[in-house]
Order: C-alpha cells, then structure tokens, then sequence
C-alpha cells in the first residue's frame, strides 16, 4: 500500500470540503498537488458558492508560481463560466507577466458571451496594448456584438496597431457591410502601405472585393 504524505493525509474527503476549507488550501498549502485539487473543487462548486470560487480564484492566480495550479485555476474559472468568473481572468491583462496574460485570453475566449461586458470594457483601457488583448479575445468569441465594437474601434482608436488588430479580427467575424469602416480606417493612415494591405484583404475575406 502506498504511503501518503502527511498534508494529503490530513485533507478530508472532498465532499466535506467546504468552499473556505478550499480556499484556505489554495492559499496556503505547500503541495502544488493539493492548491491543484483545491482549484478544481472550486470550479466545481455549485451556486451560490461560485461566487466566493470565483472571486478566491482570481485572487490566487495572481501570485501562483505553479504552471500547473495556474492551469488548474484558469480551468476552474472557465467551468465557472460566469461574468464574476470573466471578471477575475480580465483583471490579469493588465499585468507584466506574459504567461499569465496567456492564460487570461485563453480563459476569456474559453468563457465567451459571460465575459463580454468586461471586453468591452477593457477595450477603453488606456494602455493600447490592453486593447489589444481585448481586441484578440473578441475575435475568438463570436459573440454578436463584436462587430459593432469593432467597428468603434477602427473609427476611433489613434493607434495603428490596434486598428489593424482589429483590421484582423473584423476579417474573420465581419460581413459586406463593415467594409466603408475598413476603409475608412485605411483612410486615416494613407500613407502606411501595411494598413492598405490589411485592409484590402479583410475585405476579401468578408467577400467585397479589395478595398480602394
């Protein structure tokens, strides 16, 4: 018979775990093992303890170093799927750390719908690179607004970057119509062949022709 480490010994079973006996072991336990486990039961908590899951969650995947518990809370999060859930990954596309970035768009794009108000909110970030982000993870959404936002985006945003991000994005979620925004935005940035470029192909994907 295999012998279990004190810590896995001392856990209870987990349908007596409670949602703070979870968060607890998530916070603080040594065993990359056991913060893992404790994710996972967090997104398997029924409502209303998803909410505290959610907010406990996001909390923790700020400071977790563990590639593997970060997967575990992302999963959490995405199994949630609720627009607190949303809420906690988006927060991380503020910070430095790219891989955790990564894994916030990845989660986002997982949740979909839930997680739109805060695409839409962060896609008024200050921080063009924010944006960005926002713009990538509308793209993988589907969701029926975004081609209204992105249409905002093209008329508005003074970075190039993000107009032809959003350029791309237009391209696989856009129709016909959004073509006099594509070039307009080509429009405000005549003289960088690039945007010509990308914009002429985005409306040949959305199936108007090249842009003139």
């Amino acid at each position: 018979m295999p012998l279990l480490r004190s810590h896995d010994a001392a856990a209870p079973p987990a349908d007596e775990r409670s949602p703070e006996t979870l968060v607890a072991a998530l916070r603080t336990a040594p065993s990359e093992t056991a913060r893992r486990s404790a994710a996972l039961e967090l997104g398997a908590m029924p409502d209303p303890a998803s909410g505290v899951a959610a907010m406990a969650l996001g909390e923790c995947l700020g400071r977790e170093t563990s590639p593997r518990v970060r997967e575990a809370i992302v999963t959490a999060l995405v199994g949630i799927g609720t627009e607190a859930a949303a809420g906690a990954l988006a927060v991380h596309l503020h910070g430095e750390d790219a891989a955790l970035r990564n894994d916030a768009i990845e989660g986002l794009r997982q949740i979909g719908a839930a997680a739109a108000p805060h695409v839409e909110q962060l896609l008024g970030s200050p921080d063009p690179d924010v944006r960005i982000f926002a713009i990538n993870v509308l793209e993988a959404m589907r969701h029926a607004s975004a081609a209204v936002w992105l249409r905002r985006v093209l008329a508005h945003d003074t970075e190039m970057n993000v107009g032809l991000a959003a350029v791309e994005a237009m391209a696989q979620v856009g129709g016909p119509e959004d073509v006099p925004c594509l070039r307009a935005f080509a429009a405000r940035f005549a003289d960088e062949p690039f945007v010509a470029f990308a914009v002429n192909e985005a409306c040949r994907l959305v199936g108007a022709g090249a842009a003139t």
